[in-house]
Order: C-alpha cells, then sequence, then structure tokens
C-alpha cells in the first residue's frame, strides 16, 4: 500500500463527516427558527447567515459531491427561510433537502470506507456510525420541533428513532477508547427506554406531549455535545493512526531500499537476506488480502442469509427504500401440512434422526415446489407453509398452483417411511384455504415477511382437521378450482372447525388428465444410509 494512502483515506473520509455535521447543524438551527414564532427572534438575518457560510464553506471544498440542483434547491430553500417567506407551511417537504444532501454524502462516506484495505478500517466504520448517529438525532430534534405543523411525522419519527438505536449500537462495536464507549453505552440505554415513540396522533398537541417533546429536545441536545466530544477525540485517534500507520510504512520503504543497496555491494549472503524479506513482505501482502477476502465473503453471506429470510421482490424494494409498507390481497391460496404422528416420532427418535429426517423431507418439499409459481413462507418445526398469489399476484392462478403443488407433495411421500424407523410410513397431512390477506416485513433485527388474516387460520385449521395423506380444502378453494375446472373434489360434508364453528370442507382427490408417476425423491427418502451421506457432503 502506498505511503500516502492511509492519509488520503483519512483526510476524505474526516473531511465528509465535518460536511455532514456542518449541514445538520445548519438543519437544526434553521428548524429552530422555523418552529418558533415570527415575533420571536430566535436567530436573526445575520446568525443564520454566518451559519450559512460556514456550511459553504465545507460544501466548497468538497463543491464536487453535491449536484448542482441540490445546491440550487439549498439556496431557495436558504432564500425563503431569511425572507420569512411561508415560514410555517410545508415546513418538512422543504426542510428535506438537508436530508437529500445528507443521506448522498453519508453514501460517498460508506464508499470510501470499503474502499480502504488499510488496518483503519475499524476505526473508519466508528466515524460513519457515530456521525451517522448525530444525523439521525438531529432528524428527531427536527420532526419534534415541526410537530405542530405536520401531524404525519409519527411514523418517520418512529423510524429515525429506531435507526438512532441501531447506530448507536453499532458505534458500540467499533469504538476502542474505554471513555467513549461508556458514554456511547449510556446514552444507548437512555434511547433505548426513551417514551417519545410512545406518543400518537390524538396526543400530538397535548401538553403532556409537549413536555415529552422538549424534554427529549433537550436530552438529545445534550446527547449530541457529548457525541461532539466523541467525535473530537475518534477524529484525533483516526489521525495518530494515520500518521503512525504511515511512518510505519515509510520506515518499510527506507530498510528496503538501504537493504538493496547494501545487497549491490555486499556478499551473496546479503542476497540471501534480500530474499527471505521479501518472501516474509509477500507474506504479510496475502495475509492482508486473506483478510479483505474474508470481510468480502462475510458480507455475501449476510446477503445470501437476507435473501433466503424475505422474497427478492420484497428484498429489493426493502433495499431501495429502507422501509416496505404491508400491502393486502384480495385473494391468495394458503397451504399448510405436517408430519402425522410427529410427536410420537420425536419421542422416540434422538434429535439428530429428528433433524436428519426434516432436512431430507424439506429439501425434497423445497425441490419439488420450485416448479410452481408459490413461495414458502416458513417451517415450523414438522409444519411446512407455502402461498400463492404474493408477494406477487398472478391472477386466478393461485388456487390451481396451489393445487398442482399439493398433489406433487402428496405423490412425493406416497411409500415413504421413517429414514431412521422404516417399519413406521411417513404420512403428511394437508389443509388448504383461499381468500384475502395483509402481508409484510415483520422486526428490525432479524426481518420476517409474514401473512396475516383469517385466511391464514382458516388454512391451519383445514390442516389440523384433515386426514393422513388427503388434502382437505375449504369451500372458497373449492369454488376457485371449480371455475378453473379439471381438478376431482370431493364433499367432505359438514365438519365442526376449531374457532370457526360448523364448516362445510371438500376433499382434493387429483387433477384429470395429470402423470401420476411415482417422485424420484421418494425413494431417496427411504435410503437412510444414503441421504446421511449426501447430508454429509453438502
Amino acid at each position: 500500500m502506498p505511503p500516502h494512502q492511509p492519509c488520503f483515506h483519512v483526510n476524505r473520509t474526516l473531511s465528509l463527516g465535518e460536511m455532514i455535521l456542518a449541514i445538520e447543524r445548519e438543519r437544526l438551527s434553521v428548524s429552530r427558527h422555523l418552529s418558533e414564532p415570527v415575533s420571536a427572534n430566535v436567530l436573526n438575518k445575520g446568525t443564520l447567515e454566518q451559519i450559512f457560510a460556514a456550511t459553504d464553506r465545507w460544501v466548497g471544498d468538497n463543491q464536487s459531491l453535491v449536484p448542482d440542483l441540490l445546491k440550487m434547491s439549498l439556496y431557495d430553500f436558504r432564500e425563503e427561510v431569511l425572507n420569512e417567506l411561508n415560514k410555517k407551511s410545508e415546513s418538512m417537504r422543504r426542510i428535506s433537502i438537508y436530508q437529500q444532501i445528507n443521506s448522498m454524502l453519508l453514501n460517498y462516506m460508506m464508499r470510501n470506507v470499503r474502499s480502504t484495505k488499510s488496518p483503519l478500517w475499524r476505526k473508519f466504520l466508528a466515524c460513519y456510525e457515530l456521525v451517522k448517529t448525530m444525523d439521525e438525532m438531529s432528524v428527531t430534534i427536527v420532526i419534534l420541533k415541526l410537530m405542530d405543523t405536520d401531524l404525519h411525522v409519527l411514523f418517520p419519527l418512529q423510524h429515525h428513532m429506531g435507526s438512532v438505536l441501531e447506530h448507536l449500537q453499532s458505534t458500540l462495536q467499533f469504538l476502542e477508547a474505554e471513555e467513549d464507549v461508556n458514554v456511547m453505552r449510556e446514552l444507548y440505554e437512555y434511547y433505548k427506554t426513551s417514551n417519545i415513540t410512545s406518543l400518537n396522533s390524538s396526543e400530538i398537541n397535548s401538553n403532556k406531549s409537549r413536555e415529552v417533546s422538549e424534554k427529549y429536545i433537550a436530552d438529545t441536545t445534550i446527547s449530541l455535545e457529548k457525541l461532539k466530544d466523541i467525535k473530537t477525540h475518534l477524529w484525533a485517534i483516526v489521525r495518530e493512526s494515520a500518521r503512525s500507520e504511515v511512518w510505519a510504512a515509510r520506515q518499510t520503504l527506507a530498510l528496503g531500499v538501504a537493504i538493496f543497496s547494501v545487497v549491490l555491494l555486499a556478499s551473496p549472503v546479503l542476497l540471501m537476506l534480500l530474499r527471505h524479506i521479501m518472501y516474509t513482505l509477500q507474506i504479510f501482502t496475502e495475509s492482508i488480502e486473506n483478510s479483505t477476502q474474508q470481510l468480502m465473503a462475510e458480507k455475501q453471506k449476510s446477503d445470501l442469509l437476507l435473501s433466503r429470510m424475505l422474497p427478492m421482490p420484497v428484498l429489493r424494494r426493502l433495499r431501495a427504500e429502507r422501509t416496505v409498507p404491508a400491502e393486502a390481497f384480495d385473494a391468495v391460496t394458503i397451504y399448510f401440512s405436517d408430519i402425522v404422528g410427529f410427536t410420537s416420532i420425536a419421542a422416540n427418535s434422538t434429535p439428530m434422526e429428528i433433524i436428519n429426517m426434516l432436512n431430507m423431507l424439506y429439501r425434497m418439499f423445497d425441490d419439488t415446489i420450485k416448479q410452481y409459481n408459490v413461495y414458502k413462507v416458513e417451517t415450523i418445526g414438522d409444519a411446512y407453509m407455502v402461498v400463492s398469489g404474493l408477494p406477487q399476484r398472478n391472477g386466478n392462478r393461485h388456487a390451481s398452483e396451489i393445487a398442482d403443488m399439493s398433489l406433487s407433495l402428496l405423490r412425493c411421500v406416497q411409500g415413504a417411511r421413517v429414514p431412521h424407523r422404516p417399519a413406521e410410513p411417513l404420512r403428511i397431512r394437508a389443509g388448504v384455504n383461499t381468500g384475502p390477506c395483509v402481508a409484510g416485513v415483520v422486526g428490525a433485527t432479524m426481518p420476517r415477511y409474514c401473512l396475516f388474516g383469517d385466511t391464514i387460520n382458516t388454512a391451519s385449521r383445514m390442516e389440523s382437521t384433515g386426514e393422513a395423506m388427503r388434502i382437505h380444502i375449504s369451500q372458497t378453494t373449492k369454488e376457485a378450482l371449480d371455475e378453473i375446472g379439471k381438478y376431482v373434489v370431493e364433499s367432505r360434508g359438514v365438519v365442526e372447525v376449531p374457532g370457526k364453528g360448523s364448516m362445510e370442507t371438500f376433499w382434493l382427490l387429483g387433477k384429470m388428465g395429470s402423470a401420476q408417476a411415482e417422485s424420484p425423491r421418494r425413494l431417496r427418502l427411504q435410503d437412510y444410509d444414503q441421504n446421511i451421506l449426501e447430508l454429509l457432503i453438502k
């Protein structure tokens, strides 16, 4: 690595951080000015102009990073603020120009951190997380200051509060100075228990709401001052570490030149010594490259894990917009299945035998459902849940897709045996229901794509009240299949369904003209030793 490269990354990273914090200070000053009555004269024109000038100095040093269109929008907004034009109206929309600029600069800062191969990458990440934390805190202050004019800010407030906690925790992971860690831990515990997000629209103009907001703004202002002290300390540590790294790199370079000069004048013994030094340097370089590759591999693993937890359309939207609102679907078809007698099988089997059996069964199911337009929602123990018609709508095909898939899964396990107990048959029980539901991403630390609605409960009841090796469907699913045609359905009669009362249900027997060939995956499920070997190899 060239000796000047750490300094370049340090100067670039810290300059971006200072620019972001300058814009953040301007945003707080403007929001304070906007939130007070015109007669209050909290900040006069001269003071605001000084604040704007301080920000412009940082923008001028990094002018290539901010598009001209955003600069013009910022200057226009400042002109309105200075002239007190429409001071209260549409304040959140107009002040959002600061968020647009800071979001873009934070992206630049993160790309700069990722591009470095220096051992300082942990300190760079600490700088980024600290700046992001301060930015999110200032956003919450702005939202609370303008809450009386913008009643729709409650949800953004909750979102930014969650982001404050997330980046506080991330900063804790990368800080090294003990006194800074203690301060950050205190702040994290405070915001973790903060009740500011308990406000609702009915209380937004109440005295209680104002008291909570004013206390939060005062505490957060103090917190920002503490974070500024940590920032100053961290900036000094980063610069000192960069200087040490540059000095070490220059010493290594000087030593290499000296040794090379001696080699030109000395004996072959020194040539052997030079070869040894070159070999050592090569090993050191390879270790740095391996560390970088391991970091990238871990990142790819985390991306892969997230892609397995959420559908790809939802994941793409989540990455693009950071939030995915819940979505209502008028008609989907839900499939539930479980293993008949699973409790008895588990009671008479070892945990490893149960895990092996479920892995083989679900791998077989996963391979089978790839042929259909369906999405596997989750597996809990022996329960297997699949849906068609979301997250991407497929018209009226959802009922036929689930019906075809159910029949295929049933054929897969016909004649199958419990792998470690060949004398005991392996049978499943399936239930299907069609109707509306709501789907959305639930959770921040470990997000999951979950379904909600009475349709899911009814599908689960269809499965629990069904019979072994049969597909139990509801009246709505039967009507949907009748519209499509070619499905053989038999009435089961009126069944007492827990929580639903009496319902007429049906058995799905097959599809006219469909092949009933034995699934090759079923034979593999019966071969216990072969499945164990395959599981170990994979």
